[in-house]
């Protein structure tokens, strides 16, 4: 009984672990250290090969890697998955029908070099560029983004300035919330390359500069979602 209660005190079972170890001596249990990913650049940056012999974050999440510096991209949100699919399909129809050569590619297809590896959530690559580019996948003609709110900040400032200075020539950014296009082509400046941005709303048709002819409805590439 507990003094000054009712209540009755519960049993306790205790647990022996007995060792075989002869007397004397002692059971060391051995544990293996994860390393924590360090995510400021004051603390550590990353070459390309540390940051592939990193573990996947879990939980449907990834790591990108921009100047040795790592970030820690959470998954999508709905409805990007049915975007990807209609502008997948919206592309794939123009390049067949033109008959322009190249090649479409989703995550988790990269653009990388010694210090940097990105996932566009889809990109396009022309037989020009990717001949130049040998077997490394280096930059797009294209890039799309379909903004999430857990990302829609990194993929329009972080990300599309590190597309910009790898080469990117157009970035679609495709926004659910506002159901808007935002397409930004890259223009040379006095000293850097900057974004020139075009905005497309519901009424009217999102236009390539790269692409010559191909343009996606917004309001088509929005219905039902």
């Amino acid at each position: 009984m507990i003094y000054g209660t009712n209540i009755e005190a519960p049993e306790v079972a205790v647990l022996l672990f007995i060792s075989e170890e002869p007397p004397g001596s002692m059971s060391i249990l051995e544990t293996t250290e994860t390393p924590v990913p360090a995510f400021s650049p004051l603390v550590r940056r990353y070459t390309l090969e540390e940051f592939w012999a990193l573990a996947e974050p879990g939980g449907g999440a990834h790591y990108e890697l921009i100047g040795g510096t790592l970030f820690m991209v959470p998954p999508p949100d709905p409805p990007h998955d049915d975007l990807d699919m209609r502008m997948n399909a919206s592309l794939q129809n123009f390049l067949i029908t033109t008959r322009t050569l190249g090649g479409i590619y989703h995550p988790r297809a990269a653009i990388y070099l010694d210090d940097s590896f990105i996932e566009p959530d889809m990109m396009y690559v022309s037989e020009q560029l990717k001949a130049k580019m040998g077997r490394q996948r280096t930059s797009a003609d294209i890039v799309f983004e379909y903004l999430s709110r857990t990302t829609a900040n990194y993929d329009r400032t972080m990300k599309a300035d590190t597309y910009l200075a790898l080469g990117v020539r157009e970035l679609w950014l495709v926004d659910p919330e506002t159901r808007t296009v935002e397409i930004r082509n890259a223009t040379a400046a006095s000293d850097s390359p900057v974004w020139k941005i075009r905005r497309f709303g519901p009424s009217e048709s999102a236009t390539s500069l790269v692409l010559t002819g191909w343009q996606v409805s917004v309001e088509n590439l929005f219905a039902g979602l």
